[in-house]
Protein backbone atom coordinates (compact mmCIF):
# COMPACT_ATOMS: atom_id res chain seq x y z
CA UNK A 1 0.00 0.00 0.00
CA UNK A 2 1.23 3.49 -0.86
CA UNK A 3 2.71 5.37 2.11
CA UNK A 4 0.74 8.56 1.51
CA UNK A 5 1.05 9.66 5.12
CA UNK A 6 4.72 8.94 5.77
CA UNK A 7 6.08 11.51 8.22
CA UNK A 8 2.59 12.66 9.26
CA UNK A 9 1.33 12.70 12.85
CA UNK A 10 -2.36 11.74 13.06
CA UNK A 11 -4.70 11.83 16.05
CA UNK A 12 -7.81 9.64 15.86
CA UNK A 13 -10.24 9.95 18.77
CA UNK A 14 -12.48 7.08 19.77
CA UNK A 15 -9.94 4.77 18.15
CA UNK A 16 -9.89 1.96 20.69
CA UNK A 17 -12.46 -0.03 18.73
CA UNK A 18 -14.89 0.02 15.83
CA UNK A 19 -14.68 2.65 13.11
CA UNK A 20 -12.01 4.61 14.94
CA UNK A 21 -9.71 1.61 15.14
CA UNK A 22 -10.27 0.98 11.44
CA UNK A 23 -9.33 4.59 10.64
CA UNK A 24 -6.22 4.42 12.81
CA UNK A 25 -5.19 1.16 11.14
CA UNK A 26 -5.59 2.69 7.68
CA UNK A 27 -3.39 5.65 8.55
CA UNK A 28 -0.76 3.37 10.10
CA UNK A 29 -0.70 1.17 6.99
CA UNK A 30 -0.11 4.28 4.90
CA UNK A 31 2.86 5.38 6.96
CA UNK A 32 1.51 7.78 9.58
CA UNK A 33 2.45 7.87 13.23
CA UNK A 34 -0.94 7.43 14.89
CA UNK A 35 -2.20 8.51 18.29
CA UNK A 36 -5.01 6.15 19.29
CA UNK A 37 -7.03 8.35 21.64
CA UNK A 38 -9.92 6.87 23.57
CA UNK A 39 -11.96 7.30 26.74
CA UNK A 40 -11.01 3.72 27.57
CA UNK A 41 -7.29 4.03 28.19
CA UNK A 42 -6.71 0.27 28.40
CA UNK A 43 -8.55 -0.21 25.10
CA UNK A 44 -6.44 2.51 23.52
CA UNK A 45 -3.23 0.81 24.64
CA UNK A 46 -4.33 -2.59 23.34
CA UNK A 47 -5.44 -1.13 20.00
CA UNK A 48 -2.15 0.76 19.66
CA UNK A 49 -0.15 -2.42 20.27
CA UNK A 50 -2.25 -4.43 17.80
CA UNK A 51 -2.00 -1.79 15.08
CA UNK A 52 1.74 -1.38 15.56
CA UNK A 53 2.23 -5.16 15.35
CA UNK A 54 0.11 -5.43 12.20
CA UNK A 55 1.55 -2.44 10.34
CA UNK A 56 4.99 -1.72 11.73
CA UNK A 57 3.96 1.89 12.32
CA UNK A 58 4.68 3.92 15.42
CA UNK A 59 1.55 4.26 17.54
CA UNK A 60 0.64 5.78 20.88
CA UNK A 61 -2.33 4.79 23.01
CA UNK A 62 -3.71 7.83 24.81
CA UNK A 63 -6.50 8.00 27.39
CA UNK A 64 -8.65 11.10 27.00
CA UNK A 65 -12.21 12.17 27.78
CA UNK A 66 -12.94 14.71 25.05
CA UNK A 67 -16.03 15.93 26.90
CA UNK A 68 -13.47 17.76 29.08
CA UNK A 69 -11.83 20.45 26.88
CA UNK A 70 -8.86 20.78 29.22
CA UNK A 71 -8.03 17.12 28.61
CA UNK A 72 -8.15 17.58 24.83
CA UNK A 73 -5.75 20.49 25.19
CA UNK A 74 -3.44 18.38 27.35
CA UNK A 75 -3.49 15.68 24.67
CA UNK A 76 -2.46 18.21 22.03
CA UNK A 77 0.32 19.53 24.26
CA UNK A 78 1.58 16.02 25.02
CA UNK A 79 1.54 14.95 21.36
CA UNK A 80 3.42 18.06 20.27
CA UNK A 81 5.95 17.64 23.07
CA UNK A 82 6.66 14.10 21.87
CA UNK A 83 6.31 14.36 18.09
CA UNK A 84 6.74 18.07 17.38
CA UNK A 85 3.61 18.57 15.28
CA UNK A 86 0.08 17.44 14.41
CA UNK A 87 -0.85 17.06 10.76
CA UNK A 88 -4.16 15.17 10.86
CA UNK A 89 -7.10 15.04 13.27
CA UNK A 90 -10.03 12.67 12.93
CA UNK A 91 -12.70 13.64 15.45
CA UNK A 92 -14.34 10.20 15.66
CA UNK A 93 -15.23 9.83 19.36
CA UNK A 94 -18.97 9.73 19.95
CA UNK A 95 -21.84 8.23 21.90
CA UNK A 96 -25.38 7.31 20.86
CA UNK A 97 -28.69 6.52 22.49
CA UNK A 98 -32.06 5.34 21.20
CA UNK A 99 -34.86 6.88 23.23
CA UNK A 100 -38.14 8.63 22.30
CA UNK A 101 -37.81 12.40 22.21
CA UNK A 102 -40.45 13.06 24.86
CA UNK A 103 -38.74 10.66 27.28
CA UNK A 104 -35.30 12.28 27.12
CA UNK A 105 -33.87 13.63 30.37
CA UNK A 106 -31.40 16.44 30.86
CA UNK A 107 -28.76 13.84 31.66
CA UNK A 108 -29.47 12.01 28.38
CA UNK A 109 -29.17 15.23 26.41
CA UNK A 110 -26.04 16.46 28.16
CA UNK A 111 -24.18 13.16 27.81
CA UNK A 112 -24.63 13.02 24.03
CA UNK A 113 -24.09 16.74 23.38
CA UNK A 114 -21.06 16.96 25.69
CA UNK A 115 -19.18 14.35 23.68
CA UNK A 116 -20.50 14.58 20.12
CA UNK A 117 -20.85 18.35 19.83
CA UNK A 118 -19.11 20.24 22.62
CA UNK A 119 -16.22 17.84 23.01
CA UNK A 120 -15.71 17.55 19.26
CA UNK A 121 -15.63 21.34 18.91
CA UNK A 122 -13.03 21.97 21.60
CA UNK A 123 -10.83 19.10 20.41
CA UNK A 124 -10.95 20.63 16.92
CA UNK A 125 -10.19 24.07 18.35
CA UNK A 126 -7.13 22.83 20.25
CA UNK A 127 -5.70 20.97 17.26
CA UNK A 128 -6.52 23.76 14.79
CA UNK A 129 -4.70 26.29 16.98
CA UNK A 130 -1.64 24.05 16.93
CA UNK A 131 -1.88 23.56 13.16
CA UNK A 132 -1.95 27.35 12.68
CA UNK A 133 1.26 27.63 14.74
CA UNK A 134 2.88 25.21 12.30
CA UNK A 135 2.03 27.26 9.19
CA UNK A 136 5.20 28.66 7.56
CA UNK A 137 5.63 32.40 8.01
CA UNK A 138 5.37 33.10 4.27
CA UNK A 139 1.97 31.41 4.14
CA UNK A 140 0.41 33.24 7.07
CA UNK A 141 -2.30 35.84 6.47
CA UNK A 142 -2.38 39.07 8.42
CA UNK A 143 -3.35 38.62 12.06
CA UNK A 144 -6.15 41.16 11.62
CA UNK A 145 -9.55 39.41 11.57
CA UNK A 146 -10.81 41.65 8.76
CA UNK A 147 -7.82 40.73 6.61
CA UNK A 148 -8.11 37.02 7.38
CA UNK A 149 -11.76 37.01 6.28
CA UNK A 150 -11.08 39.21 3.22
CA UNK A 151 -13.22 42.01 4.65
CA UNK A 152 -10.56 44.71 4.32
CA UNK A 153 -10.42 46.07 0.77
CA UNK A 154 -7.00 47.58 1.42
CA UNK A 155 -5.41 44.40 2.74
CA UNK A 156 -2.71 42.71 0.71
CA UNK A 157 -3.97 39.63 -1.18
CA UNK A 158 -3.54 36.39 0.70
CA UNK A 159 -0.85 34.13 -0.75
CA UNK A 160 -2.09 31.04 -2.55
CA UNK A 161 -0.16 27.80 -2.13
CA UNK A 162 -0.56 24.25 -3.30
CA UNK A 163 -0.67 21.50 -0.71
CA UNK A 164 -2.12 21.65 2.77
CA UNK A 165 -1.00 22.75 6.21
CA UNK A 166 -3.34 20.34 7.98
CA UNK A 167 -6.31 18.03 7.58
CA UNK A 168 -9.27 17.72 9.93
CA UNK A 169 -12.15 15.29 9.46
CA UNK A 170 -15.13 15.28 11.83
CA UNK A 171 -17.40 12.28 12.19
CA UNK A 172 -21.03 13.15 11.61
CA UNK A 173 -23.71 10.62 10.62
CA UNK A 174 -26.62 10.17 8.28
CA UNK A 175 -28.60 11.04 11.42
CA UNK A 176 -27.17 14.53 11.08
CA UNK A 177 -28.97 14.92 7.74
CA UNK A 178 -32.53 14.67 9.13
CA UNK A 179 -34.36 14.64 12.44
CA UNK A 180 -34.80 11.30 14.19
CA UNK A 181 -37.71 10.83 16.64
CA UNK A 182 -35.92 8.03 18.50
CA UNK A 183 -32.55 9.78 18.72
CA UNK A 184 -33.27 13.49 18.53
CA UNK A 185 -30.35 14.45 20.75
CA UNK A 186 -27.94 12.31 18.72
CA UNK A 187 -29.33 13.70 15.47
CA UNK A 188 -28.99 17.26 16.77
CA UNK A 189 -25.40 16.64 17.80
CA UNK A 190 -24.46 15.22 14.41
CA UNK A 191 -26.21 18.03 12.52
CA UNK A 192 -24.12 20.40 14.61
CA UNK A 193 -20.98 18.55 13.52
CA UNK A 194 -21.75 19.42 9.89
CA UNK A 195 -22.36 23.08 10.76
CA UNK A 196 -19.19 23.30 12.87
CA UNK A 197 -17.25 21.66 10.04
CA UNK A 198 -18.37 24.39 7.65
CA UNK A 199 -17.53 27.15 10.14
CA UNK A 200 -14.11 25.62 10.76
CA UNK A 201 -13.47 25.22 7.04
CA UNK A 202 -14.12 28.94 6.53
CA UNK A 203 -12.04 29.90 9.56
CA UNK A 204 -9.04 27.76 8.62
CA UNK A 205 -9.05 28.22 4.83
CA UNK A 206 -6.72 31.25 5.04
CA UNK A 207 -4.16 28.97 6.66
CA UNK A 208 -4.55 26.28 4.00
CA UNK A 209 -6.04 23.82 6.51
CA UNK A 210 -8.98 21.78 5.23
CA UNK A 211 -11.91 20.61 7.32
CA UNK A 212 -14.49 18.06 6.18
CA UNK A 213 -17.04 15.68 7.67
CA UNK A 214 -17.99 12.08 6.96
CA UNK A 215 -21.51 10.76 7.51
CA UNK A 216 -21.56 6.97 7.90
CA UNK A 217 -24.72 4.93 7.66
CA UNK A 218 -25.10 1.47 9.15
CA UNK A 219 -21.73 0.10 10.28
CA UNK A 220 -21.86 -3.08 12.40
CA UNK A 221 -19.90 -1.90 15.44
CA UNK A 222 -20.51 -1.88 19.19
CA UNK A 223 -22.54 1.33 18.76
CA UNK A 224 -24.86 -0.28 16.22
CA UNK A 225 -25.20 -3.34 18.45
CA UNK A 226 -26.33 -0.97 21.19
CA UNK A 227 -28.81 0.69 18.81
CA UNK A 228 -30.15 -2.72 17.77
CA UNK A 229 -30.62 -3.74 21.41
CA UNK A 230 -32.30 -0.46 22.38
CA UNK A 231 -34.71 -0.62 19.46
CA UNK A 232 -35.41 -4.24 20.34
CA UNK A 233 -36.52 -3.20 23.83
CA UNK A 234 -38.77 -0.49 22.38
CA UNK A 235 -40.41 -2.62 19.67
CA UNK A 236 -40.01 -6.16 20.95
CA UNK A 237 -37.76 -7.25 18.08
CA UNK A 238 -35.15 -9.98 18.30
CA UNK A 239 -31.40 -9.30 18.26
CA UNK A 240 -30.30 -8.37 14.75
CA UNK A 241 -33.78 -7.57 13.43
CA UNK A 242 -33.50 -3.79 13.77
CA UNK A 243 -30.17 -3.54 12.01
CA UNK A 244 -31.39 -5.96 9.31
CA UNK A 245 -34.39 -3.71 8.71
CA UNK A 246 -32.09 -0.72 8.24
CA UNK A 247 -29.87 -2.64 5.84
CA UNK A 248 -32.91 -3.65 3.78
CA UNK A 249 -33.56 0.03 2.99
CA UNK A 250 -30.01 0.63 1.70
CA UNK A 251 -29.78 0.69 -2.12
CA UNK A 252 -26.56 -1.35 -2.11
CA UNK A 253 -28.23 -3.84 0.27
CA UNK A 254 -25.27 -4.02 2.60
CA UNK A 255 -23.92 -2.26 5.64
CA UNK A 256 -20.76 -0.20 5.39
CA UNK A 257 -17.59 -1.48 7.02
CA UNK A 258 -15.03 0.33 9.12
CA UNK A 259 -12.70 -0.01 6.13
CA UNK A 260 -15.24 1.74 3.88
CA UNK A 261 -15.33 4.71 6.24
CA UNK A 262 -11.57 4.67 6.74
CA UNK A 263 -11.03 4.77 2.98
CA UNK A 264 -13.17 7.88 2.62
CA UNK A 265 -11.37 9.60 5.48
CA UNK A 266 -7.94 8.64 4.12
CA UNK A 267 -8.93 10.24 0.81
CA UNK A 268 -10.03 13.47 2.51
CA UNK A 269 -6.72 13.59 4.39
CA UNK A 270 -4.62 12.91 1.29
CA UNK A 271 -3.14 15.33 -1.24
CA UNK A 272 -5.87 14.26 -3.67
CA UNK A 273 -8.35 16.23 -1.53
CA UNK A 274 -6.30 19.42 -1.10
CA UNK A 275 -9.02 21.47 -2.82
CA UNK A 276 -11.91 19.91 -0.88
CA UNK A 277 -13.09 21.63 2.29
CA UNK A 278 -16.35 22.27 4.13
CA UNK A 279 -17.96 19.12 2.72
CA UNK A 280 -19.95 16.35 4.39
CA UNK A 281 -19.53 13.02 2.58
CA UNK A 282 -22.09 10.24 3.02
CA UNK A 283 -20.67 6.72 3.31
CA UNK A 284 -23.98 4.92 3.51
CA UNK A 285 -24.52 2.69 0.47
CA UNK A 286 -26.89 5.27 -0.99
CA UNK A 287 -29.28 5.38 1.99
CA UNK A 288 -29.64 9.16 1.93
CA UNK A 289 -30.98 9.05 -1.64
CA UNK A 290 -34.17 7.58 -0.22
Amino acid sequence: MEKRFAGKIAIVTGAGQGIGKGIATRFAREGATVIIADYNGDGAQVAAQEIAAATGAETLGYAVDISQPSLSQKMVDDVVARFGQINILVNNAGVAQTKPMLDLTEADWDRVIDVNQRGMFFCLQAVATQMIRQVPADQRPSDKPADIMNLNANAAPRPSFQGSNGKIVNMSSISGRHGRPLSSHYSASKAAVISITQSAALTLAPYNITVNAVCPGVVPTAMWKQIDEERGKLFGTQPGEAIAAFINTIPLKRAATAEDVAGAIAFLCSNDADCITGQALNVDGGYEMN
